[in-house]
């Protein structure tokens, strides 16, 4: 599975000289890391992290087949979340809950004094015709 993601990453960068695959066992899988020129980044992850995604892909498929289980990591510490075993954290002590304050009722609204409708304006004279 190494030489796999060694012969995808070659395939693609534009140093392939300076890609490296590392592997290592953790737990109930194996983690490969895959490192690569610095001008390589973007094109081993390719737009949205497509390219990454496929590598990926492709690496679980092979690993299935193989009865294993397989991580790729590409870049210095950078992984995908949630797959990384994580220790528990620590569970935070319970702040004591402060009762929250009571509120007061507000006032009841006087209904606003009823407006008595204006007077329409009442039609102008005839006006007088001018002279």
């Amino acid at each position: 599975m190494k030489d796999l993601i060694e012969y995808m990453a070659r395939a693609i960068v534009d140093y392939p000289d300076e890609v490296v695959v590392t592997e290592e066992e953790e737990r109930d899988f194996i983690v490969y890391r895959l490192r690569v020129a610095e001008s390589d980044m973007g094109k081993v992850i390719g737009k949205q992290g497509r390219i990454a995604n496929a590598m990926r892909a492709l690496l679980k498929v092979a690993a299935i087949r193989k009865g294993t289980r397989a991580v790729l990591e590409i870049g210095e510490g950078v992984s995908r979340p949630g797959l990384r075993a994580r220790p528990e954290p620590e569970p935070e002590p319970e702040a004591e809950l402060e009762p929250e304050a009571e509120l007061e009722p507000e006032a009841e609204l006087e209904p606003e004094a009823e407006l008595e409708p204006e007077a329409e304006p009442k039609p102008d004279a005839e006006l007088e015709p001018e002279a």
